[in-house]
């Protein structure tokens, strides 16, 4: 058996160290658990403030912004939305909206949309009535409503999401969102 000398020693507990190190952040990097207990999310866009959102053919684009639990349920608060077709077509669009709490837990959220929106309640999306042309732009909403069903924390920050989807005009649309544009309204 080799006899271990001091200078043998420490490179060994210097490599050891390094490997425990390495690994402690590697789980921490992965599990998020640094950030577990934030409650001070920030995002880019303000509540109240007008946004355009751009889409092409077959994407899905989300935005977020923050929302202050002192808000009461129920309650009506301004938010412009605007959805422009930059594809080289017409296309179809829907969207859905939703706040996040911070504990994975995901509460409902409304929104009063334009005239050219229907709601479907079976999978929680705004589906826009027809196809938007290509260079063209709709309002999707003028107002965001917290769900009076919903408990809000007035020492909490929330932020509510919203996501477009969209699909080429020649696409079967039942097939992906099963939901028929043509047959399924009733407008």
């Amino acid at each position: 058996m080799k006899k271990v000398n001091k200078d043998n020693f420490i490179w060994i507990f210097a490599c050891g160290l390094l490997v425990v190190l390495l690994g402690i952040s590697i789980y921490l990097g992965v599990s998020g658990w640094y950030f577990k207990n934030d409650f001070s999310y920030t995002t880019d866009l303000e509540l109240g403030k007008t946004v355009s959102i751009g889409i092409g053919i077959n994407e899905a684009q989300a935005i977020a912004f923050g929302v202050d639990g002192s808000y009461l349920s129920g309650e009506k608060l301004p938010q412009i939305i605007s959805v422009s077709n930059n594809a080289e077509e017409d296309i179809y669009l829907r969207a859905k909206i939703s706040i996040y709490s911070g504990q994975n837990q995901t509460l409902k959220m409304n929104m009063q949309t334009t005239i050219n929106w229907t709601y479907n309640d079976q999978d929680g999306y705004y589906y826009f009535n027809s196809t938007l042309p290509k260079d063209e732009k709709v309002t999707l909403c003028s107002y965001v409503l917290l769900d009076s069903e919903e408990n809000y924390k007035t020492d909490t920050k929330y932020i509510a999401t919203i996501v477009l989807e969209s699909l080429k005009a020649s696409e079967n649309i039942q097939n992906f969102w099963g939901y028929n544009i043509e047959n399924d309204l009733t407008i």
